[in-house]
């Protein structure tokens, strides 16, 4: 699911699933380039550089990104961009 909201200045992007969400283990490690976690699925080859690209992208336009697990228990992942000139 994905939700795009602006108000005061501020315009944001939340992305959100239902899966299992992120594991308390790695969640404020998120963003960092080789992420490792003793609890990830061994047949998972990822190293957490594509999330750590994006991250770096977003937050050279000035963005904010937060790692969460959702109310509904599965990932969530806000965008932030704060004094933003919406009129232009």
């Amino acid at each position: 699911e994905i939700e795009i909201f602006s108000q005061n200045k501020k315009i944001g992007i939340n992305i959100s699933d239902d899966g299992d969400g992120f594991r308390q283990d790695i969640i404020q490690k998120l963003g960092e380039p080789y992420v490792n976690s003793t609890l990830v699925d061994k047949n998972k080859k990822g190293l957490g550089l594509g999330i750590f690209i994006s991250k770096t992208l977003l937050e050279r336009t000035g963005a904010k990104i937060l790692f969460q697990k959702s109310s509904l228990g599965g990932a969530l992942i806000k965008v932030i961009w704060k004094e933003i000139d919406l009129k232009n």
